[in-house]
């Protein structure tokens, strides 16, 4: 029973992104000022997200906790880095969050213990690498072409939800495994 209320939070959390990402879509269309206050808009809800899920989890995690806190902390420092007033400062911002992501994702991953949460972890960190390709656009002034790539990612994202949610539907064994193994493959 857990099992399934669980499922319906990350199949929820799937549909919510999918939501917010088309919000972000008109919002990003205003301009490049406004794309600024919205980058800095993201940053903070995924800080605050991080900070939510590190309070939930801070007993649950196995021998490789503290190498989990401190890839959330690293994370979080870059995510608090000042405002990118420039494509080159957006850029660089990417690609650190970017590389603090994916150690993070890494170190959840090795801990056995924090399954569920490396699952809702994907699910965020995808949707706010969404939000920094439909952003980019602003930033290098090549908005065609952050459109096509936004609107080429968000098929990606709502063919990837509706897999894992026929996946889920349909296969009573083994669902929870193969759901982690989908997870990890959608967002490496």
């Amino acid at each position: 029973m857990e099992n399934k209320t669980f499922i319906d939070k990350v199949v929820n959390s799937l549909r919510n992104a999918a939501v917010e990402l088309e919000e972000l879509q008109v919002q990003a269309a205003l301009g490049k000022a406004e794309a600024k206050d919205k980058w800095e808009e993201t940053k903070h809800g995924f800080t605050h997200y991080l900070h939510e899920t590190k309070s939930k989890v801070q007993g649950e995690g196995g021998e490789r906790w503290q190498e989990v806190q401190a890839a959330m902390d690293r994370l979080k420092v870059q995510l608090a880095l000042g405002k990118a007033e420039t494509s080159d400062a957006y850029h660089e911002q990417k690609k650190k969050i970017s590389n603090a992501i994916h150690d993070l994702q890494l170190k959840i991953k090795k801990d056995e213990k924090l399954g569920k949460a490396y699952s809702l972890l994907n699910v965020e960190a995808e949707k706010f690498k969404l939000k920094m390709e439909s952003l980019e656009g602003k930033f290098d002034e090549s908005k065609v072409k952050a459109e096509e790539s936004f609107e080429e990612k968000k098929k990606d994202f709502n063919r990837f939800v509706e897999t894992v949610e026929n996946k889920l539907s349909t296969d009573s064994e083994g669902r929870w495994s193969n759901f982690q193994d989908e997870m990890s493959e959608a967002f490496s």
